[in-house]
């Protein structure tokens, strides 16, 4: 199977985070910071996904190019689970409330600060995000849950395959791409092997016809 490289980056970050059972994709992408490298963060209330983009990375015509990448990850994600790459573990919970942003905690109700001392607030028609000067950082969105289905992403852990592992670990090789490299080796290796005896033989003649 061939993946994409934004593809291919978020499946690492799966495997590199995921590595314990009680660890959802919200964690995962949130320690990854592969949202937040994107000027994206997410912050999920009450069944609603508020969704912010960084105006210092997006005009607001642009925001399509955020949403691709989240619905990117969206449509990796349900092909692993449904190549079993993945498992999700529905009976267990792993809360996450936010995705790229650092020390989310509440002041009022639906205000937030950040360990940056920005201010969030999620009141209703007025979704915002200041930054510590009172300027407005990011564009907002708000999305339920219907038209963004992100709840499994923060509620829900997950186990990792060993063939998952085992793609990450070679480099996202195939067993059959793995076998025809080591074969490929195999047969330079043996080319060599007979050129560098081909080669000794002909120097030891050469030294024989000097010698007489």
């Amino acid at each position: 199977m061939t993946f994409k490289k934004t593809e291919k980056k978020i499946i690492k970050a799966i495997v590199k985070y995921g590595d314990k059972d009680d660890k959802s994709l919200a964690e995962v992408l949130h320690e990854s910071k592969l949202l937040e490298k994107r000027g994206i963060a997410i912050v999920r209330q009450s069944g609603t996904n508020y969704v912010f983009l960084d105006k210092n990375k997006y005009d607001y015509e642009e925001s399509n190019k955020a949403f691709g990448y989240i619905a990117e990850i969206m449509s990796l994600v349900s092909m692993l689970i449904e190549k079993r790459y993945i498992v999700l573990i529905p009976f267990a919970n792993s809360y996450t409330n936010e995705i790229g942003i650092e020390g989310l905690r509440g002041i009022k109700p639906d205000i937030y600060t950040t360990n940056s001392r920005e201010i969030i607030c999620l009141e209703d028609r007025n979704v915002n995000w200041f930054d510590s000067n009172g300027q407005q950082k990011c564009w907002s969105y708000d999305y339920s849950e219907k038209e963004m289905p992100l709840a499994h992403f923060f509620n829900c852990p997950y186990s990792i395959s060993q063939e998952l592992r085992d793609l990450v670990k070679h480099h996202f090789k195939t067993e059959e791409e793995m076998r025809f490299i080591k074969q490929q080796r195999l047969t330079w290796l043996s080319i060599a092997v007979t050129g560098f005896i081909g080669l000794a033989g002909l120097i030891i003649a050469i030294i024989g016809i000097y010698n007489h």
